[in-house]
């Protein structure tokens, strides 16, 4: 009899052993050891590239840092880039007035040393016309050549160009008008308009300064 109470309990132990088992391996088992399994395994996943991938884009994180640095840059550049553009729209209206004044004075005689509407000589004229603008200029011809900037490139309106005449060196000024023309005040016609391309100037050139920018 009690032997086969003792057998009994023993095969009850047995199968509650094996049910656990069974239990524990199941699958869908949101148990603890289970859960942890699969959140190393998603991680280890999750950190890997797969097979193929570009490497050095992979390895590759986003920097805040140059994010951050691109509006600055950005909005330095346009700063620049409009006080640059202000400069050239100032430049440009001034030359419109100058070569506008230039050639208010069509037509007035020349005067040797004359600076006035009375009469101009050449670098009294050039003078004259840049006075208007608030510009002074040396009084001679010579002085306003190494007073000028020098620059590359074809004169533009607003330019004074340089002529040798009657004497070495120096001796005639006119304001350009753009592409080849100038006015000037010539000594057998006052002031009046010329080209750079005539036979008589274009062997007398000496070549174009900048007194504004």
């Amino acid at each position: 009899m009690y032997r086969s109470i003792l057998t009994g309990l023993f095969v009850c132990i047995l199968s509650a052993g094996t049910s656990a088992a069974a239990f524990a391996a199941e699958p869908g088992d949101h148990g603890a050891p289970v859960a942890a399994t699969a959140s190393v395994m998603s991680t280890t996943d999750a950190a890997a590239p797969t097979a193929g991938a570009d490497l050095a884009m992979w390895n590759a994180g986003p920097s805040d840092d140059l994010d951050a640095a691109k509006p600055v840059k950005v909005s330095r550049l346009l700063h620049v880039q409009k006080f640059a553009s202000g400069i050239a729209a100032r430049g440009a209206a001034m030359a419109e007035q100058l070569t506008r004044n230039a050639m208010r004075f069509l037509g007035v005689r020349y005067s040797f040393g004359g600076t006035s509407t009375y009469g101009f000589d050449c670098s009294g004229y050039t003078q004259h016309v840049f006075a208007m603008m608030g510009v002074h200029l040396p009084r001679m011809a010579d002085e306003q050549y190494y007073a000028g900037k020098s620059f590359a490139g074809q004169p533009r309106p607003g330019d004074l160009v340089f002529f040798h005449t009657y004497a070495p060196g120096v001796s005639h000024v006119g304001i350009s008008l753009g592409g080849d023309k100038f006015v000037h005040a010539s000594s057998s016609h006052g002031v009046m308009v010329s080209s750079l391309h005539d036979s008589y100037w274009t062997v007398r050139y000496l070549g174009a300064k900048r007194m504004v920018n």
